[in-house]
């Protein structure tokens, strides 16, 4: 079985090319179609090259439009052509909106990003192509965190090593390790399996139990108070930056459901463990 995963130099693909055997990977950025010689002899692909959110100050409406959907498009048509069994989707839960909440298999998608407008357009293009010789699933994942990952973690793994105070805010959020993304995408590849798949860590994740299991690696006393918390709330409650780190975002438990949920191998206390002791 050979793989091609896409985005060589991002966090997803890096790891993923570690995790399964005869997988390769390759960067698409800046190629035209005819440029897709690297998935000829190819069996499977997974697609996690993209612009991210992070960086949308400083693109284009367009520029999210034309690497996130058309690029994405361009490269599912082309594998199809050259008989791709299986092309895999790495979309985001940012196609729902920062709605907070639980989302379910009723909730309608409502993206408010260029860049969770430009996943749902390339995952509604790429559906359409499939058919029984060319199978087509879309993983939407919640926040992926991990060892060396980027993003909102590295900043709580900060706070957690620093501040002998945290701001104690019962929320509710859906997280994935990447370890337990990995073994999905597996599961996905060797039962050949198609359709949008919503997975997360086999609990919904507190911020600040995630704050307690790092600071617990590292042995430090973090005091956690619910009158910072309360305060925090009362001050910046409906700030964005709020509900991104404290508000409750997260899927239904049977939304997450795939097979014997047996991809969900660790818990947050084994990613966290596995995440502070790897480098």
């Amino acid at each position: 079985m050979t793989i091609i995963i896409t985005g060589k130099n991002g966090y997803v693909a890096q790891r993923l090319n570690t995790f399964l055997p005869d997988s390769e990977t390759v960067s698409v950025k800046g190629l035209k179609k005819e440029q897709f010689t690297f998935l000829e002899s190819k069996e499977i692909v997974i697609h996690a090259a993209a612009l991210v959110h992070k960086n949308e100050k400083d693109q284009t409406e367009d520029a999210y439009f034309e690497i996130n959907t058309n690029l994405s498009y361009e490269l599912a048509l082309r594998a199809k052509q050259v008989g791709v069994k299986q092309f895999i989707f790495l979309s985001t839960m940012a196609i729902y909106g920062d709605e907070e909440g639980q989302i379910t298999k009723y909730t309608k998608t409502n993206p408010i990003t260029w860049y969770g407008k430009s996943k749902l357009a390339a995952e509604e293009k790429i559906l359409k192509l499939q058919d029984e010789y060319f199978k087509v699933a879309i993983v939407r994942p919640p926040m992926i965190y991990g060892p060396s990952c980027p993003g909102n973690y590295a900043m709580l793994r900060k706070v957690s090593r620093k501040s002998p105070v945290f701001p104690a805010v019962d929320n509710k959020r859906s997280m994935l390790f990447i370890g337990n993304l990995c073994e999905l995408i597996y599961q996905i590849i060797q039962y050949q399996d198609f359709g949008i798949f919503h997975p997360q860590d086999p609990q919904y994740i507190k911020t600040s139990s995630m704050v307690k299991e790092i600071a617990k690696i590292h042995k430090r006393s973090v005091y956690f108070s619910k009158l910072a918390g309360k305060l925090l709330k009362l001050i910046i409650g409906n700030t964005k930056v709020f509900r991104k780190v404290f508000g409750d975002l997260y899927y239904a438990k049977g939304l997450s459901a795939y097979r014997d949920n047996s991809y969900q191998k660790y818990n947050l206390e084994q990613a966290i463990a596995i995440t502070e002791r790897t480098k």
